[in-house]
């Protein structure tokens, strides 16, 4: 059994070495049963402090995965059923009871002025079990990131490589004025002021025509239009995940959707990826050992990774995902941004005809995220439920966002506008992928999209990302720590870079402003 740290890596020793166990575990590299090393003979062996390798074991022993027997060692446990099976890196936040406060506030409280004082509300008492799950420091630290800086470099043309959104230059106006005057001109909507809950009859057909396009089989009856991608996923927790429930996903992921998860008190499951998406060769032990009820993946320009699952991987995890009763959620968001190289990805949708797979796309990402108009393709007994439960959230997708869909769709309007972007992108990735090469230091690794909007690029060691996000704001350039998308929270040698948002003639300054402040660390 090989295992190694690395002492210059942002990620805590132990939790290296309880990953690289993990992993060997679930995999089935290391059998049930097996006895690991006792304490002192691993440390010495990795030349670390006991206490790291006791760490790695307890959080293992957390995860239901290993147990010590007193004189006998510690051993590899028989995969447990889902109930018995803990958290894998979630945490629950807990207010302090209202009985730990022994003093009264009222009492204590002296105003210099005489009157009486203004007692705020207790908000850490108050506030829901469902609200305390979110990790607000993820989407303060996101926020943080997004509004950019304005140092020396700055002036007042700060360099956005953070925001998950287009460039606004990019936002077709003078379609969406053309398509808009159509379609509050048309005299089709007369009568019908609101929307079916599932979205206009029309609108479903042209969606089931554009998946079907895409290698999807699948009519109206198989849609439902959404405010927005991200209802989907919300929708679809409340559907089918109870509190315990696991959900695997990609160990670095969509962060809005891990906050989703959260809420829900899901047990979320990270596995393990490279170059490649998903390792789904790991993902039968991983089934086997934490039976999820969902598998949460973005298998085509992956956020925040940029990487696209080949097509055998994809195979793989439909099958395995049969085999196991659980179903996949597959976000394909950036689906459509195809630039061109090698074959276009079919959808997992397109793999599966059982019903096992819910696809959730988006026009934010092709149009205009101000649209906050997506779809979801699913079984008809799941487009039922989901529009029964969507009845507490909202009635319907707003009716003129989707009068303006409906006529993107028609005629092709849409494909062409999508094309000239694809292309647009494609040119803007290759010049950042060439400052990359010409500009990064020694160390520093990347990956290349084939569309999109994402570059990971993988920090050279000894390099925090939130220290090098920290000089690069100074100077006006921002990008999106990694640990923001990953499960554990303690990602800190890679950064997301969208390099879509910034202007084209602004992408070459903005990598090597991050180059040299690397250079500079």
């Amino acid at each position: 059994m090989r295992l190694t740290v690395d002492r210059h890596s942002g990620v805590p020793m132990y939790r290296q070495l309880a990953a690289q166990l993990r992993e060997s575990i679930v995999s089935g590299a290391l059998a049930e049963g097996y006895r690991l090393p006792p304490e002192r003979e691993l440390a010495a062996r990795l030349e670390v402090n006991r206490t790291t390798v006791l760490q790695a074991y307890q959080q293992l022993k957390d995860e239901g995965l290993i147990a010590s027997k007193v004189g006998k060692g510690t051993f590899v446990l028989p995969a447990a059923p889902a109930a018995s099976v803990d958290a894998v890196g979630t945490t629950a936040l807990s207010a302090s009871p209202a009985s730990s406060r022994t003093a009264d506030p009222v009492a204590d409280a002296v105003s210099a002025s005489g009157e009486p004082p203004a007692i705020r509300p207790p908000w850490s008492i108050l506030f829901s079990d469902y609200s305390n799950r979110f990790t607000y420091h993820d989407i303060a630290e996101a926020d943080r990131a997004q509004r950019g800086g304005r140092g020396e470099g700055a002036g007042a043309h700060p360099i956005d490589f953070a925001t998950g959104s287009p460039n606004p230059a990019d936002i077709p106006d003078d379609l969406l004025r053309a398509v808009s005057l159509e379609a509050f001109a048309s005299h089709e909507f007369d009568g019908q002021p609101e929307s079916p809950i599932e979205g206009f009859d029309e609108l479903r057909d042209l969606l089931a025509a554009h998946m079907r396009d895409r290698g999807v089989g699948c009519d109206a009856r198989n849609v439902m239009v959404l405010s927005g991608s991200e209802q989907g996923i919300d929708l679809i927790v409340r559907a089918f995940v109870n509190p315990g429930d696991c959900v695997l996903v990609e160990q670095s992921t969509f962060f809005p959707a891990l906050q989703t998860f959260r809420s829900a008190d899901a047990r979320i499951v990270g596995v393990p990826v490279d170059g490649h998406g998903m390792r789904t060769d790991l993902l039968e032990g991983y089934c086997a050992r934490f039976r999820p009820k969902l598998i949460y993946t973005i298998p085509t320009f992956h956020n925040p990774t940029g990487t696209t699952m080949p097509i055998e991987r994809r195979r793989t995890l439909v099958d395995v995902a049969r085999r196991y009763q659980c179903l996949i959620v597959e976000d394909d968001a950036y689906g459509d941004l195809w630039y061109g190289d090698g074959s276009r990805p079919i959808p997992l949708a397109g793999m599966e005809n059982t019903g096992y797979v819910m696809y959730l796309s988006t026009f934010s990402k092709t149009v205009t995220s101000g649209l906050r108009t997506g779809w979801v393709v699913a079984d008809p007994h799941v487009i039922a439920r989901l529009a029964a439960l969507r009845r507490m959230v909202d009635q319907h997708t707003s009716t003129s966002s989707q009068r303006i869909c409906l006529e993107l769709l028609k005629e092709g309007r849409i494909a062409g506008h999508v094309a000239s972007l694809a292309a647009a992108y494609r040119m803007r990735r290759d010049v950042t992928l060439d400052a990359l090469e010409r500009y990064m230091p020694h160390g520093m690794r990347w990956t290349r999209p084939q569309g999109g909007y994402y570059i990971w690029a993988t920090l050279p060691g000894g390099v925090r990302a939130l220290d090098l996000l920290s000089r690069c704001r100074a100077k006006g350039v921002s990008f999106m720590p990694g640990g923001v998308f990953d499960v554990d929270e303690s990602d800190d040698a890679h950064i997301r870079l969208n390099m879509v948002r910034p202007d084209a003639a602004d992408l070459e300054t903005g990598i090597r402003v991050i180059a040299e402040s690397l250079n500079a660390m």
